[in-house]
């Protein structure tokens, strides 16, 4: 009986003692939401890959990027923040202002990004003239080459009368 009580305490105080040593559940404070766009046609979508920024008073910016379904998560000290989304140069940034607490996450701030209209640059307008000229010369020197070297063939191979 003496074996069974003590069993019964040590599991006890083991059990009072890794409550009190487990680290807390709590979260460290943050920023999370989704990005989304609207098509050509209005409808929603979630925005992959959008950065997401956040500058508190002091200037200390924390960036992140949203994931394939658009959501983010930005892990900041407890402060106020400006929290932008950005996609430029095809979508018109967005900013809002949020209070963190010392508590938890501040979630559910959503940005919804509208198209800007502006072209994607995906290359200088010199680029095309200048392509096309570095073409053009290969395919003459390839062609110039194949000529004389067929040329030179017939010249060693032909029978001689």
């Amino acid at each position: 009986m003496k074996r069974l009580y003590a069993a019964t305490l040590a599991i006890l105080v083991l059990a009072v003692f890794a409550s009190a040593v487990l680290p807390s559940r709590a979260e460290p404070p943050g920023i999370g939401g989704t990005v989304y766009w609207y098509d050509q046609y209005g409808n929603l979508h979630p925005f992959s890959w959008v950065q997401v920024s956040a500058t508190n008073q002091n200037g200390v910016v924390t960036v992140t990027s949203s994931t394939v379904d658009g959501t983010y998560t930005l892990w900041v000290t407890p402060g106020i923040y400006n929290v932008t989304a950005s996609s430029d140069p095809a979508f018109i940034p967005q900013s809002k202002m949020v209070t963190v607490s010392s508590g938890g996450v501040a979630g559910g701030v959503d940005f919804q990004l509208q198209a800007s209209g502006k072209p994607i640059p995906e290359y200088p307008a010199s680029l095309p003239p200048i392509v096309l000229l570095i073409t053009m010369t290969a395919a003459a020197v390839m062609i110039r080459r194949r000529i004389s070297t067929a040329c030179l063939v017939n010249l060693f191979t032909a029978p001689s009368s």
